[in-house]
């Protein structure tokens, strides 16, 4: 008898179980051939059905890092190590920066402007632009309509008032660690906006360029755990390559024991080399 799996989807939507995201995601993730036959050989014969998108991905992700190896698996955990980063947007905010700074761009974080009628706090701010960040520390979260147009209207009221406040702003980007709603993207579109959500807008989503470019969070290491996380992030160390370029000193110095150093400079090399073997693989495809 033919049968047909479901998954539930974080917004409470039942589909039908498309194996082909799941090898893609794992290709992606660097994956071997062979475990990701055996992945979904072991999904179909669980029959998990009715199984949450979140629960899949749990259960996947413990059958990479079993079966192929916890960098992997870790790269594969992409998404939820960048919500790791909460469970406040302020670092996230600070990660953002950190992304554009790696792009070229000259930026600060939360700068305070005065426009002809109140003053902003804004994210991040660029020479003739701003970004406001819009994290969620959970999947399934959209980013609605609601949020995109109070930071477009931020922006008019600032570039109404640049001509005699000695700024110029240009361009407003809005980033996201999830997704905005299908009106956000309208809405963007006809304004001129710049979004970044997680898949959107292809080259300039914000998957695609920690993929490509490998600003991986330091929580994407397998050893970066709550305690070793707030030791980082309170000296503004988010990304992995900022680890790796630190001595032994400079790590051991904000509070890391030496084994703890030990095991991040393990993790480093393993997930850039990883890293390096799947865009070699992929030729930069995603």
């Amino acid at each position: 008898m033919f049968y047909l799996m479901k998954v539930v989807k974080r917004n409470g939507d039942l589909e039908d179980y498309n194996p082909e995201k799941v090898v893609k995601s794992l290709k992606n993730s660097g994956v071997s051939e062979s475990t990701i036959n055996k992945i979904l050989q072991t999904i179909k014969d669980k029959r998990f059905d009715s199984i949450s998108t979140d629960k899949l991905y749990k259960i996947v992700y413990q059958l990479v890092k079993k079966l192929e190896n916890k960098y992997n698996a870790s790269i594969y955990s992409l998404k939820q190590a960048i919500m790791r980063l909460g469970p406040d947007g302020y670092t996230f905010e600070d990660y953002i920066a950190k992304i554009f700074a790696g792009e070229g761009f000259k930026v600060k974080t939360k700068q305070v402007y005065e426009s002809n009628c109140i003053t902003h706090e804004l994210d991040v701010v660029g020479d003739d632009f701003f970004v406001e960040c819009k994290y969620h520390n959970s999947g399934g979260i959209t980013s609605g309509i609601k949020d995109v147009m109070y930071s477009h209207a931020r922006f008019l009221d600032l570039k109404d008032a640049c001509k005699n406040k000695g700024y110029h702003f240009r361009k407003l980007w809005v980033a996201t660690n999830t997704k905005f709603s299908d009106e956000c993207i309208d809405y963007g579109k006809y304004w001129g906006l710049k979004l970044m959500s997680w898949k959107y807008d292809g080259k300039n989503s914000l998957s695609y360029i920690i993929d490509t470019k490998h600003y991986f969070p330091v929580t994407l290491l397998p050893s970066v755990g709550r305690e070793v996380f707030s030791l980082l992030s309170r000296k503004n160390i988010l990304l992995i390559t900022e680890v790796r370029d630190k001595s032994d000193e400079e790590l051991k110095s904000i509070g890391l024991s030496a084994d703890e150093v030990a095991k991040l400079r393990t993790d480093c090399d393993n997930i850039i080399e990883a890293a390096k073997k799947i865009e070699k693989i992929n030729g930069g495809k995603k």
